[in-house]
């Protein structure tokens, strides 16, 4: 299923999409187009907080805080200020200071050797002693002036006889960035260069040195490595009361400036409170320009680049495995970012952060944004897909089970009283369709056929019915179809014999034909009437499709392709059956709780076998009976069947077993008669199938300390051929542990001819049929004769069952009277334990 934002991309593109030739091109475009949007949406929230300022601001303090965070550095020793600090303005008096002041410092400064001597004051207005001041500075002829500009522009020189014997004029201008702080300064203005920039030109010619100049056209990023307090200076005071040594100006920079406190404030990185002033900044300028320190800035393209470059990586390179991985990448790039910007700036070169932070911050936001968006919609598809599955058969498509009780039950109920009143007269059509055959079909070609078949079939029922129709697969090779409003049960039936019809043309699979035959249950329903005289209870879905279903049951029994519909009476039958089955499962339980033995409904009966020698009991065969509490004693004939068919029959064997072996091992302890006795127990076709079956009788043997060799298990010939590989070795090792292997009814199975030679068995049962017409016409004597003929030749013990008179007896005396064993009720009936502890009693 396409995404929307693919949907939006054809319609937005449809002819470039259309260029490519495979879907799969057309697939990547797109995608790569959706991981790019995260891109383009940090790049659209930055660009207006690049006019509004707020990258400036970011930009302001990561330069304040990096150079915290690094912290003072080496200060350049040709570098040293005097400072006109709070000592000097207590001593002297209030600034500013008459010129006489100035001229003492600059006869101080004669006898130091000084190198350059730059004043970072105005003297711009005229008083008595500028002549001596003049004076002063043209004996010796190392000084730089200041000026500035009025808010009016004009310039402020120096009065003219002190502006004329200065070595040079520097401008002493400051520009504060909008948090306060000085982080560049102009090397030029109107042709005038900085203060720092006229001393070092000064000082070059003074010095005959040659210091590189940045271009004088550029702005100068400063690199504050020294706070205020820690920078060299000495007080203006004790200059000219000539308490400094001379040697510590000497071939030197000295820089005259106003620091006392409220004259000349500046911010700086480092300086907050209490703030600089101006002489410091223009001491770190020279200091930046002489150490040629001073910050080198990335080009704002170069970072842009680089950070356009980081969010495509976390947008189209990273894999997005779950929804915190964009998120998490663009917080560690972030944070990479900043380690190599704090190295940069260590190493005097500055680049911003705020850019590359953004923009990978923003891309791992939106990426978050993105693939939640994506979860949603998948969660949304999945949902619907779940909504889907939960109504559909996965295999065929069809509805399933649930839909199709879900639509009856609207039918039956609706929430819509006024559509209720309005449609009294719908009857409705419940169809339960099941293949016959499909098992076998499954083994003879395999699963993928079967399957195959399902789908085959899915298409030919809904190809026969009415459009308005709903069909349904409820598993397995069962199909239900509900049909709704139809004028008359005909109607119905007419759309059942389509079906018929369709189904009896042969299915081509794979290159084999294979024909197909169903039986059709039908129920049908009135809607809304108002007499139901065959429910007394509330008519439900699950009541429906169950009379459906049965009505099914009964059509298999009819044959194949037949179609039945549901009467009363199968309900009936139905709900006994269901009645008995919950009666016998509640019995089994019962009898596989040993703690509670005054419920036990199950009892063992015992039916002697004698040989037919000395017709002395020989071995007994356990027979289970059923002590109902409301019906009494019930048949096996009734209750095995069920028992078969629901599987209950391998608990129900475990316990005959288990309780025959543990009597019969009772009464050889305690009757001298019963030492030998051997104990017969039938084992049905799935107790043999079971994989652990050797493992249980074994067990068994093990728990009653009961011999093997007194153990005989009966099987009926039918149960051996359903898995003959597997019950030959199960009854080989059966036999090799000592276990009897006696084959019950012999002579009724289809293949016992076939497979005698290869079972390995010790006895045969002859089935009471072939006693029974021993005197009624010549053929079964010679059948008879045949069976044990064929015994002996394979060397198996013989046992003939229902002998029921005395005729009987002597002639199977007169054929087994060297050996072979009889039993029926001519002999004795199955007796209880009480009955067979009497005989065991007698001498």
């Amino acid at each position: 299923m396409r995404s929307p934002f693919s949907e939006f991309i054809s319609r937005l593109f449809p002819k470039l999409l259309t260029t490519y030739q495979t879907k799969r091109w057309r697939s990547r475009l797109v995608s790569l187009m959706c991981r790019a949007l995260p891109t383009l949406f940090a790049i659209i929230v930055i660009i207006p907080m690049v006019y509004l300022g707020f990258i400036q601001t970011i930009e302001f303090w990561a330069y304040n805080s990096f150079t915290n965070w690094r912290g003072d550095r080496p200060w350049d020793e040709r570098v040293i200020i005097i400072a006109i600090d709070d000592k000097s303005l207590s001593k002297i008096g209030r600034f500013p200071w008459t010129r006489n002041l100035y001229v003492q410092l600059i006869q101080e400064l004669e006898k130091t050797e000084a190198s350059i001597v730059g004043f970072d004051i105005l003297w711009s207005e005229s008083t008595l002693a500028d002549q001596q001041l003049a004076a002063a500075i043209a004996r010796y002829q190392k000084v730089v002036l200041a000026m500035a500009w009025d808010k009016s522009g004009q310039p402020l020189l120096p009065i003219a006889p002190i502006n004329n014997v200065g070595v040079a004029i520097g401008h002493i201008l400051k520009r504060e960035d909008t948090d306060g702080v000085v982080h560049q300064v102009d090397l030029q203005i109107k042709n005038i260069p900085t203060f720092a920039v006229s001393i070092l030109q000064a000082y070059d010619l003074t010095t005959a040195s040659n210091t590189l100049l940045p271009e004088l056209d550029q702005t100068l990023t400063i690199n504050w490595t020294k706070r205020a307090k820690d920078t060299p200076q000495v007080s203006f005071s004790d200059v000219i009361d000539g308490k400094i040594p001379v040697s510590t100006f000497r071939n030197k920079i000295v820089l005259v400036g106003v620091t006392a406190s409220g004259l000349d404030d500046l911010v700086t990185p480092l300086d907050r409170n209490p703030p600089a002033s101006g002489v410091h900044l223009h001491a770190m300028v020279l200091q930046n320009l002489l150490q040629k320190n001073s910050f080198g800035v990335a080009k704002p393209i170069n970072v842009w680049s680089i950070a356009l470059l980081g969010s495509l990586i976390i947008g189209l390179i990273l894999p997005r495995q779950n929804l915190w991985t964009g998120t998490i990448s663009a917080f560690v790039l972030s944070g990479l970012w900043l380690i190599v910007a704090f190295i940069a700036f260590k190493a005097n070169y500055l680049i911003e952060i705020a850019v590359p932070i953004l923009m990978f911050l923003l891309t791992g936001f939106a990426i978050a944004l993105q693939e939640r968006w994506q979860m949603q919609q998948s969660l949304k598809i999945a949902n619907s897909q779940l909504q889907y599955e939960s109504t559909h058969d996965h295999l065929t498509g069809l509805y399933n089970r649930t839909l199709i009780e879900t639509r009856l039950q609207n039918l039956l109920h609706p929430k819509d009283l006024t559509f209720q009143s309005g449609d009294s007269q719908n009857l409705i059509a419940i169809f339960w369709i099941n293949l016959d055959r499909f098992k076998t079909i499954n083994d003879t070609f395999g699963h993928p056929v079967g399957n195959l078949i399902l789908v085959t079939v899915s298409q030919c029922l809904s190809n026969s019915i009415p459009p308005n129709a709903s069909i349904a697969r409820f598993g397995g090779a069962e199909f239900v179809i509900l049909l709704e409003k139809l004028g008359d049960q005909q109607e119905a039936i007419a759309i059942a014999d389509r079906i018929q019809v369709n189904l009896q043309n042969p299915f081509t699979i794979n290159d084999h034909e294979i024909k197909i035959e169903a039986n059709i249950g039908i129920k049908f329903h009135q809607v809304n009437s108002i007499d139901e005289p065959d429910y007394p209870e509330i008519i439900s879905a699950e009541i429906l499709l169950r009379d459906a279903d049965t009505a099914m049951f009964y059509a298999k029994k009819l044959g194949n392709s037949c179609n039945k519909v549901f009467d009363i009476s199968m309900r009936e039958r139905v709900l006994k059956r269901l009645k008995l089955e919950k009666d016998l499962r509640k019995a089994v339980s019962f009898c596989q709780d040993h703690s509670n033995q005054d419920e036990q409904e199950f009892l063992i009966y015992y039916q002697p076998i004698l040989s037919l020698s000395d017709m002395e009991i020989v071995g007994l065969e356990a027979l289970i009976r059923w002590k109902h509490p409301e019906r009494g004693l019930i048949s096996p004939i009734q209750f095995i069947p069920l028992a078969e068919e629901t599987g209950l029959i391998i608990s129900i064997g475990d316990w005959i077993m288990r309780n025959a072996c543990l009597q019969v091992k009772s009464w050889q302890q305690r009757f001298p008669k019963a030492k030998d006795i051997t104990i017969s127990v039938n084992l049905s076709p799935k107790q043999l199938a079971q994989n652990d079956v050797l493992e249980k009788c074994l067990c068994i043997l093990q728990e009653t300390q009961l011999s093997s060799e007194y153990l005989k298990i009966e099987l009926t010939e039918s149960s051996i051929m359903e898995n003959p590989d597997f019950a030959i070795s199960v009854l080989s090792q059966m036999r090799q542990a000592g276990i009897k292997i006696y084959i019950d009814d012999f002579g009724t199975g289809y293949s016992s001819l076939a497979y005698l030679h290869e079972f390995p068995f010790d006895g045969l049962k002859i089935d009471r049929s072939f006693v029974n017409n021993i005197h009624k016409n010549s053929n079964g004597m010679e059948i008879l004769q045949a069976i044990i003929s064929l015994a002996h030749s394979v060397k198996a013990h013989i046992v003939a069952e229902g002998i029921e008179n005395l005729a009987q007896l002597n002639y199977l005396q007169d054929l087994l009277s060297e050996e072979g064993d009889g039993q029926g009720f001519f002999l004795f009936r199955p007796l209880d334990v009480d009955a067979i502890e009497a005989i065991f009693q007698t001498t």
